[in-house]
């Protein structure tokens, strides 16, 4: 087969490690993400500072659970290229989910500050230091870099919940609900809501529909908790019963 110049001399002009990058990514959006660790490696062996693959491998220890990798290989990323946002964000996100909340918050303001993304995990580690009032102003500054964001509005709403601020708590998840009408993380708060309400059916009815919706969070294991007590407050003992029977055989969740 004749391959044209033009293509030869693209492929020579990308950088050495881009090829097994390339493969990576397509891996990784296969869903093979043991081909794409492999594929990944190989693109570090050949420039172990190659920044896109360090941030590829910190994604995929992340989802792998492996987070001493994963914040090692933003790090290296961060290092390599300074003047980068993304990596920086990455490695905000990662010590958030470490709980290393001060971190986060210190990595995250080195960020893009017009990214939604960037102040939504600020206004989460701000919450996850205790304060409050902060982390109130980044999750209404968040909404106003991006309106449409139903995460942000999911996290800002259970704390105002948990503050006893039920009508904005609710309002939001209201919001949310118009562009997320079947995520199951909006449908569990607003049951929540409506449990605090004291409308237990009505809670009992978008519990169900959590239950009902894909997606990891929350867990099976809260939302069937979320039923047992609104059935139980509903006075519909044997639906609370067997939700209670599916809960207890679930796995406790490990706590970091």
């Amino acid at each position: 087969m004749v391959i044209e110049g033009w293509i030869i001399a693209f492929l020579l002009a990308q950088h050495p490690a881009a090829i097994d990058y390339k493969k990576a990514t397509e891996l990784f959006a296969k869903h093979d993400l043991q081909g794409a660790e492999a594929a990944v490696e190989e693109s570090l062996h050949v420039d172990p500072q190659y920044v896109p693959a360090l941030v590829l491998k910190g994604r995929l220890a992340m989802i792998a659970g492996r987070m001493e990798v994963a914040r090692r290989s933003i790090e290296a990323a961060v290092a390599a290229d300074p003047k980068l946002s993304g990596p920086r964000f990455l490695l905000g996100f990662c010590l958030y989910l470490e709980n290393d909340f001060q971190a986060a918050r210190d990595a995250l303001a080195l960020a893009d500050q017009n990214d939604a993304r960037v102040i939504l995990y600020t206004a989460l580690s701000e919450e996850g230091l205790n304060h409050p009032d902060a982390a109130i102003q980044n999750y209404e500054r968040s909404l106003k870099l991006n309106h449409t964001n139903a995460e942000a509005r999911v996290a800002y709403s259970r704390m105002l919940r948990t503050q006893g601020k039920l009508d904005r708590a609710e309002s939001l998840i209201d919001e949310a609900l118009k562009f997320a009408p079947n995520a199951r993380d909006v449908l569990y708060e607003k049951g929540q809501c409506q449990f605090d309400r004291g409308l237990f059916a009505q809670a009992a009815a978008f519990g169900e529909r959590a239950l009902a919706a894909p997606g990891p969070a929350p867990t099976e294991r809260e939302i069937r908790f979320l039923l047992v007590r609104a059935y139980l407050k509903a006075g519909n003992r044997d639906t609370a019963a067997k939700h209670r029977a599916v809960f207890e055989s679930l796995p406790m969740p490990l706590v970091r």
